[in-house]
């Protein structure tokens, strides 16, 4: 241990012995003295942060969090726990992130700071994205619940596509198929015509993922009479119904590959290697080289019966 942090340790240590000293009543202090307390706690918590004593850190600025939300420090309380959720992700301890960041957020808008909240939330959510995305996407769906109270459109579009991607991410597809619908009036709002595009061709995805082609073709014929849009997604579905593999693959590198979101695309790619795709391409191709072969022999036999007429017509010597 390097100096600095002996140095901090020790002061952390004082200032918690000044913390409790704060916290004792007496015959003549009824009540604790919450400030001081909660000044003095979250002051070691920097010190124990600094010194790398996380554990340390992380109860110092729980008990300062509670002192200043006893004391109706509804602000200062949440800024308290976003220190919590830092150390914790950096312990990679990811539920006490998620923990620490939902109950900042509430604390702020207790407190009347919505917009502290929202950004709380988000800033959990991205914390949270690659380690625990089922977390991080109950952080988004929360930030939404925040920011529709405040009419925060063009907020709301990034975090509706947020949340969507997530879901895909876990396999959630109901879940993102409801997300999608709900976010549909808000994009008809402020006219982002390309995001609704991107949408109705996930839908269509997550319809085909499941060999649901007649509940994806009805999904389109629904958005086709709400959005006058051009896109695709009959191509797509046309092809998926065909079993067209490789003009599926063309479309999802010219086409899919631009006009969806990453998840979605991942979609597309495990519908060509799953292996009831393969398993259909095969036979289609067992059924289109049977038609084949009954056309090749269906035209011989005709060929064969009028050559035979013909001789029956002219013979030999007459021709």
């Amino acid at each position: 241990m390097d100096s600095l942090s002996k140095k901090k340790i020790a002061e952390a240590n004082e200032l918690l012995s000044d913390a409790a000293k704060a916290m004792k009543t007496s015959l003549f202090k009824r009540k604790p003295d919450l400030d001081t307390a909660a000044d003095a706690y979250s002051k070691a918590g920097t010190c124990f942060k600094t010194a790398k004593e996380f554990q340390n850190a992380i109860q110092a600025f729980q008990n300062a969090a509670q002192c200043y939300e006893q004391n109706n420090s509804y602000f200062s309380a949440a800024k308290q726990h976003e220190q919590v959720g830092i150390i914790a992700n950096e312990m990679k301890s990811f539920s006490l992130v998620y923990d620490s960041f939902y109950k900042s957020a509430e604390l702020m808008i207790l407190g009347g700071t919505r917009d502290s909240a929202g950004i709380l939330l988000e800033r959990g959510a991205s914390m949270l994205k690659s380690s625990d995305p089922e977390s991080s996407l109950k952080l988004v769906k929360r930030a939404i619940q925040v920011a529709e109270v405040e009419d925060k459109n063009h907020q709301l579009v990034t975090m509706y596509e947020n949340a969507v991607n997530l879901s895909l991410k876990i396999n959630n597809y109901t879940e993102a198929v409801q997300l999608i619908d709900s976010s549909y009036e808000l994009l008809e709002k402020i006219g982002t015509s390309e995001q609704i595009i991107r949408y109705i061709l996930t839908v269509c995805l997550i319809h085909l993922s499941k060999d649901d082609w007649v509940s994806a073709k009805n999904y389109l014929e629904k958005m086709k009479q709400r959005f006058s849009l051009s896109c695709r997604a009959d191509e797509l579905l046309e092809i998926y119904d065909e079993k067209e593999d490789e003009k599926f693959k063309d479309l999802i590198k010219n086409y899919l590959s631009y006009a969806v979101d990453n998840e979605a695309l991942k979609i597309a790619n495990r519908i060509i290697k799953s292996k009831e795709w393969i398993s259909s391409i095969q036979e289609t191709k067992v059924m289109q080289s049977h038609t084949n072969n009954q056309t090749d022999q269906t035209s011989h036999l005709n060929e064969k019966k009028s050559q035979q007429v013909d001789e029956e017509e002219f013979p030999d010597g007459l021709l």
